[in-house]
């Protein structure tokens, strides 16, 4: 994964909804696990990390309790061999967008997205949160951040208050941190008339995350 390459909804100049690099990662993924032939080898040691059974893992990096009001949606656990762990979680009904060019997304009223990208040091893992933090900002119109620890690590929360007219996500909140080499991005998307409290449901699902601290080290 280069510097800065998230994997997240977004809107392009055109308005057209789309999840950023999704395609390619993809593909690299199922290219990955063609050549490793490690890549579906041992199965996750859910006791010794002390993993409850009804938690969403993503990869052996991190697993999250159940969201109350959310339904685990994707997890491409696949490509925590090439250091990336990414999941989804979402609440509502679902709606099929298409553009003027035939480019189908899956929009529902609310949307939880967790990325973990694996970094060869700290400081990098550093490096790669401002640029996310960047993204975001330049993608909504942002309110004050706040820290705070949640699942035993700092996180900066960003409230999301504004969106362009084109993005069907019309506000959320998002989170930022790093554990270890591990640079540590969630966020929460919302339609307009979603009535939960953004800031509230993002920081109770931080609160619900586990860690691999032997991966992190």
């Amino acid at each position: 994964m280069r510097d800065g390459e998230r994997l997240c909804e977004r809107v392009s100049p055109k308005g057209v909804v789309f999840s950023v690099k999704m395609r390619r990662y993809l593909a690299a993924a199922t290219l990955l696990c063609l050549l490793l032939t490690a890549c579906g080898a041992a199965e996750l040691d859910r006791e010794t990390l002390g993993w409850e059974e009804d938690w969403t893992a993503v990869g052996d990096a991190v697993a999250s309790e159940p969201v109350d009001g959310f339904e685990p949606r994707e997890n491409l656990d696949a490509m925590s061999a090439s250091g990336l762990w990414y999941a989804t979680w979402t609440a509502g009904e679902m709606e099929v967008r298409e553009n003027e060019e035939g480019q189908r997304s899956e929009i529902y009223d609310a949307q939880i997205y967790l990325l973990v990208q694996e970094a060869k040091s700290e400081a990098k893992a550093l490096a790669e949160v401002e640029v996310w933090k960047g993204r975001e900002r330049d993608s909504y119109g942002c309110g004050e951040s706040s820290t705070g620890d949640y699942a035993g690590m700092s996180f900066e929360v960003i409230p999301m208050l504004t969106a362009s007219e084109t993005n069907p996500y019309s506000h959320g909140a998002a989170a930022f941190g790093v554990r270890g080499k591990y640079a540590v991005s969630a966020e929460l998307l919302c339609r307009e008339g979603y009535e939960g409290d953004a800031e509230e449901i993002l920081t109770d699902f931080l609160a619900g995350l586990h860690f691999n601290d032997k991966e992190a080290e």
